[in-house]
């Protein structure tokens, strides 16, 4: 059995207890205010006893039937408890006046109802207290339902107290104007109770926390805009809902590790349990025309992947050159159907005039190169050669074979200072002399090394 349902089985118990001795009490002194009080005490049992069967039902795992689970069963049970409040403190109230208008009654303030007085204080403080400590641990609408009942039978039976010492003290009529303020109270308690019961049923937004969410999660990297967010509560839980913009360019894996770090953010402010969604939509950002070029071919089924885009301007408008990446075993019509919507897609995108595209096969099979450095020394020292007018002494020279050809790898040595854009340069330099030096060759590839 769960701490929670242990809670609610004390409470039950004790509302028994306390409903026996406060008939038995009311009916030897005649006082309406604790007979008012068993009457709150029994409400108190039938919603301990709601509470426990509440508590139950909203304990079970989501279903079919039921995805979100069975957490606001607590809400429609302290919903109920709220409307068997407000049926007790009617008839309270309307006992209250009846003896209001007549003489009063007669009460018999003896010292036994003082003591069972201040022993149902106790119980009534131990139950509120406990009730409360639980609810909030355990996030439980229903306990905290019990909480509040509780309180306001401590309060309640305050009243009693004084309304019995004053009767004592020649007052015939403060008994009923203490049952008078229990049923006040009890009718203020089911208020509170069923206004925030109603509002976790219509799933209304904690206080401040959506404008809170917004700001935080705004500035996280990554983050770009906060398109929407909703926040509601259920249960004890959070459910909250957040669209976010993303680069559009900053891929899927990256995408996706931004909306994880948006989940766990939220979860935290939150500071409860919580199930979060984040929708991810892409947005553009101050994007140069390459990018967008890229961000158009994004969108192409069939293109693989773009480069060496380069802009051309002329008096007849822009002009878009790129290498797009395809199927090397696609037929060349379908090839070219692909290469059509790529146009149609870049010019959408950027506006140019006209886009011209060199389609490049690719192979998604991965075969595997033999190092021959060894066995072809003449090869290695020929790239040596040719490398060294240029670049200097390469700091390391590989050759492997492919499928009857030759992949050279080879790292050279840039001069200090040298930039990214002097260090490509360079490499192309190097690729066109080993070309020029060896044939039969697939493919260069140069590391300059600051």
């Amino acid at each position: 059995m769960s701490a929670a349902r242990r809670t609610a089985l004390f409470s039950f118990g004790a509302a028994l207890a306390l409903v026996a001795v406060k008939l038995l009490v009311g009916y030897l002194t005649g006082s309406l205010g604790i007979l008012a009080e068993a009457v709150h005490s029994g409400v108190d049992a039938a919603a301990a006893l709601l509470t426990l069967f509440a508590i139950g039902v909203a304990e079970r795992p989501a279903d079919h039937d039921h995805p979100y689970g069975h957490d606001k069963a607590q809400n429609l049970s302290a919903l109920a408890e709220a409307a068997i409040l407000v049926l007790a403190a009617v008839w309270i109230a309307v006992s209250a006046i009846v003896r209001l208008t007549g003489d009063g009654g007669t009460i018999d303030a003896t010292w036994y109802a003082a003591a069972m007085l201040g022993l149902v204080l106790v119980i009534d403080a131990t139950r509120a207290t406990t009730s409360h400590r639980m609810a909030e641990r355990e996030r439980s609408a229903a306990l905290g339902a019990n909480a509040v009942h509780f309180a306001a039978d401590f309060a309640g039976t305050l009243a009693v107290m004084a309304g019995l010492g004053l009767t004592a003290l020649g007052h015939p009529r403060a008994d009923s104007l203490a049952a008078l303020f229990v049923g006040c109270l009890v009718v203020y308690g089911a208020i509170r109770l069923a206004r925030s019961n109603v509002n976790a049923l219509m799933d209304t937004a904690p206080a401040g926390a959506e404008a809170n969410l917004r700001t935080v999660v705004a500035s996280l990297p990554g983050v770009t805009e906060v398109r929407a967010l909703r926040v509601r509560s259920s249960g004890g839980k959070y459910f909250a809902d957040v669209v976010i913009g993303v680069d559009r360019l900053a891929g899927l894996e990256r995408s996706h590790a931004v909306m994880d770090e948006v989940e766990r953010v939220v979860e935290h402010e939150l500071g409860g349990p919580a199930e979060v969604s984040v929708h991810a939509e892409p947005l553009a950002a101050d994007e140069r025309p390459s990018e967008r070029v890229v961000a158009a071919a994004l969108r192409v089924a069939g293109v693989i992947e773009v480069h060496n885009a380069t802009v051309l301007m002329r008096p007849g408008g822009r002009a878009i050159t790129l290498h797009a990446r395809v199927d090397a075993g696609l037929p060349l019509a379908e090839a070219a159907s692909i290469t059509q919507r790529l146009r149609a897609e870049i010019r959408r995108e950027t506006g140019a005039a006209d886009v011209y595209i060199h389609l490049e096969p690719h192979t998604p099979d991965v075969t595997a190169a033999f190092d021959v450095t060894g066995r072809r020394r003449d090869l290695r020292d020929a790239v040596a050669e040719a490398v060294r007018p240029i670049a200097g002494e390469p700091e390391e020279v590989l050759v492997f074979e492919h499928l009857g050809r030759f992949v050279v790898v080879l790292r050279v040595r840039a001069v200090a200072g040298q930039s990214v854009a002097d260090a490509h340069a360079l490499a192309g330099q190097v690729e066109e002399a080993v070309r020029a030096a060896i044939g039969e060759l697939e493919e260069v590839v140069v590391e300059v090394d600051p």
